[in-house]
């Protein structure tokens, strides 16, 4: 048989000792490849995050653009429903004003002819015109200015009569009358006022 080869206690112990250090060796590898494998997943981590953060900055910027632009919109169709509702009630402002001067001729010709004797059928003729066009002015809004005080947003004082007998701003007389095209003045009526009698001008 053959003898084993003897070692001293000293070899033994080297023999011992050269595992362990590749196993530490093996160990300190690992941990260092799992530190860069974290360090790398962290950076990874950190640009989808950096990316998110401008994909929400972006989402939140564009919807406020939307809303902005909704808030436009609704602007734009207000104004342009405005417009419409005006041109609407207001479109024939200009041919109104133009047939106001028709009623006052038609007004001044009545007014003649109740003094004219045997215009009877004329009178009853001309008569039956003119409240025809007034219920035309009625269909449209077209309206007289109806007040009994002076009213400087419906009125205008061509005239002042002091008195005592009424209240002051009282109005005595109309030259000639007013009309409004719904809530609008087309023409303000012209009116003689009461005033007290120390502030009279005539």
């Amino acid at each position: 048989m053959e003898e084993k080869e003897k070692r001293s206690p000293q070899e033994e112990q080297e023999k011992k000792e050269v595992p362990r250090e590749e196993s530490k060796e093996e160990t300190r590898k690992a941990e260092e490849k799992n530190r860069v494998e974290v360090e790398e997943l962290k950076s990874y981590i950190a640009t989808l995050e950096e990316k998110v953060k401008k994909l929400e900055n972006l989402a939140k910027a564009s919807n406020e653009r939307y809303i902005a632009l909704q808030k436009e919109l609704e602007f734009i169709k207000d104004h342009h429903r405005k417009q419409l509702k005006e041109k609407d009630l207001y479109g024939i402002e200009k041919f109104a004003k133009d047939l106001l001067e028709v009623v006052d001729n038609f007004e001044r010709a009545l007014k003649h002819m109740e003094k004219l004797e045997g215009c009877k059928e004329a009178y009853t003729g001309v008569e039956m015109i003119y409240r025809q066009l007034l219920r035309v002015f009625e269909k449209y809004g077209i309206v007289p200015v109806e007040v009994e005080k002076f009213d400087h947003a419906l009125c205008e004082a061509v005239g002042t009569v002091p008195t005592d007998e009424v209240e002051e701003n009282t109005i005595l007389e109309v030259v000639q009358k007013g009309y409004k095209l719904h809530d609008k003045v087309l023409r303000p009526a012209k009116v003689i006022v009461a005033v007290p009698k120390n502030q009279g001008i005539t």
